[in-house]
């Protein structure tokens, strides 16, 4: 278990899904089993200099059989910032790249449908960054873009719009089945800090949930 906090501590902790998993902690299990870290291309930048070199000896000191018990004793869904116990991941909607969030901007920058946003969840450290895909009552809603579109050739110009609040979350829930009317605490796979979230739910069809009066405090 020592040898996997290892790795995923070493790893960049963006979650940014381009070593082809949802999290940097999946992708740690994976590396275990012999998978390339090279795999992350954020491990390239100067900042993460040196650690491929350091996850591939910690891997290499691993027999089969102790990399097998590692994985195994992974279990529960855990907030990797603050260990807090969650119901269920948050996947995206089919077809779609991270879950929907619907924000309160408060801004009197003018945005509109198809704007791409900067801003700061109350509550939340990180900044983000999203393109908003509806609008409507003063309450818009985003997807967000990850470190990934830093990659990207085309050069995006993104509204800075300050604090915002998150008033909902839209998207598939990933294991236990939530309940209309019941608080729930969750993590949103697209969560760079995979930090455990609570909410209300309003509205469940199929495995499609809606989440709202969005609070980051778990009690």
């Amino acid at each position: 278990m020592e040898n996997l906090k290892e790795i995923t501590k070493l790893l960049p902790g963006y979650n940014c899904k381009a070593c082809g998993y949802k999290r940097c902690d999946l992708f740690a299990e994976k590396i275990l089993e012999g998978e390339n870290p090279e795999n992350c291309p954020l491990l390239f930048k100067e900042e993460f200099k040196g650690n491929i070199e350091k996850i591939k000896e910690i891997a290499s000191t691993l027999e089969p059989l102790e990399i097998k018990k590692t994985c195994e004793s992974k279990t529960g869904l855990v907030g990797l910032l603050d260990g807090y116990n969650a119901d269920f991941l948050l996947d995206p909607l089919p077809e779609e790249h991270s879950c929907r969030e619907t924000l309160i901007i408060l801004s009197k920058n003018p945005i509109k449908k198809g704007d791409h946003i900067k801003y700061r969840p109350l509550g939340c450290p990180i900044p983000h960054f999203a393109e908003i895909i509806d609008d409507a009552h003063g309450m818009y809603v985003v997807h967000l873009e990850g470190p990934c579109n830093r990659f990207n050739t085309e050069k995006i110009e993104y509204i800075e719009v300050g604090i915002a609040l998150i008033a909902a979350f839209e998207g598939v829930y990933n294991g236990k089945t939530p309940e209309v009317g019941k608080t729930v605490k969750f993590i949103p796979t697209h969560c760079m800090m995979q930090k455990v979230h609570s909410g209300v739910v309003v509205e469940v069809e199929g495995n499609r949930v809606l989440i709202e009066g969005i609070d980051l405090k778990v009690w």
